[in-house]
């Protein structure tokens, strides 16, 4: 009876040691998401050049530390694939697997015999299990935690088109007294913006982009210096790269008609008092000016003074306070040039206490 139970124990101790060892042998799986290659080992696209990715079970195979073991994903040109991470190119890497059939009973082989083997795609039935990206130039820290999740895209950045040169021989001609044409010599580039200014400060835009290299400007003011600039523009994908800008100024004739002057001034603020403003009129080119007079009070109010003769084309005028010495002066082709003001417009302080 005693043989038979030291039989037994015997039996009880093989079967525990092999189901340990079976244990050990047994390889640790899990789902993982890998790049599907194709017969070649080269890795998978769709149209918009994103690798394509699919979930299977498989074993990380690990280093003789226990850390997974990493390879950089290769195109079919034999290149790293690459992706966009904080504005830069990175290398795609995955761990390297061992794909298993879970459902088979088999003795699978040991995950660290995948350190002896080269790392090149998905050949071998090797898989990505969990996508980790790294800067050129830096290795996957050992122990890194990386996420699962689908594909990554591996698109290129987009590219700022290449800046222009700056357009030349920019230039004004066939000036009318509301129209003139602008031209300029072409360069390189997907059209032209364009800008003037009746002031030589505050630019309007005068056209969002052409890709002509002359533009016929209509609806301007007569005798009147007006400024343009020009800039070559190259757009891609929303990025836009501009050329310096190229100026020139061009001056509108003059009405050609005679005509009644209007004049507003706005006279100075002197306490009320009174004074005499002598307005000065002549034709431009003309010797002898016509005068006219008129009696005002210094109280900052405005004053209206219209011409009994008619000028034609540009005229000269000037404006003088008899008493208080200020002076203005101009020229225009207008019935009714812009209201100016008379040097002079002041806040008199008063002496005494403060409030």
């Amino acid at each position: 009876m005693k043989k038979y139970k030291s039989i037994t124990a015997v039996l009880a101790a093989v079967l525990l040691l092999c189901s340990l060892i079976a244990c050990k042998q047994a390889p640790k799986t899990e789902s993982v998401t890998q790049a599907v290659t194709n017969e070649n080992g080269e890795v998978v696209t769709n149209e918009g050049g994103e690798v394509v990715t699919e979930e299977i079970e498989a074993v990380v195979v690990t280093d003789a530390n226990g850390q997974p073991v990493t390879e950089i994903v290769t195109g079919t040109d034999g290149k790293a694939v690459t992706k966009v991470q904080d504005g830069e190119y990175v290398n795609v890497t995955q761990n390297v697997t061992e794909r298993v059939n879970v459902n088979s009973g088999g003795d699978s082989n040991n995950a660290n015999a995948g350190n002896n083997k080269k790392s090149n795609g998905a050949k071998n039935n090797k898989t990505t299990a969990k996508a980790t990206t790294t800067k050129k130039g830096e290795t996957t820290k050992k122990g890194e935690t990386t996420t699962k999740g689908k594909a990554t895209t591996t698109k290129k950045p987009t590219v700022k088109p290449a800046v222009p040169s700056t357009p030349t021989g920019f230039k004004a001609s066939k000036v009318t007294k509301d129209s003139l044409l602008l031209s300029w010599k072409g360069v390189k580039c997907d059209g032209y913006e364009v800008r003037y200014s009746d002031n030589g400060e505050t630019f309007v835009e005068l056209t969002k982009k052409t890709t002509a290299t002359q533009l016929q400007v209509d609806g301007l003011k007569s005798y009147t210096k007006y400024t343009f600039k020009i800039r070559a523009v190259n757009e891609k994908k929303g990025y836009k790269s501009v050329s310096k800008w190229a100026m020139t100024t061009a001056t509108t004739e003059a009405e050609n008609k005679n005509q009644k002057i209007t004049f507003k001034i706005v006279l100075p603020m002197k306490g009320n008092a009174e004074d005499t403003l002598i307005l000065y009129v002549r034709e431009e080119g003309d010797k002898d000016w016509d005068t006219y007079t008129k009696k005002v009070n210094l109280d900052g109010s405005t004053v209206t003074i219209t011409t009994d003769e008619k000028y034609k084309g540009v005229y000269e005028f000037k404006a003088k306070l008899k008493t208080a010495g200020s002076v203005y002066s101009g020229k225009s082709d207008k019935a009714k040039p812009p209201a100016f003001s008379m040097p002079g417009n002041e806040i008199e302080i008063m002496e005494g206490e403060d409030d």
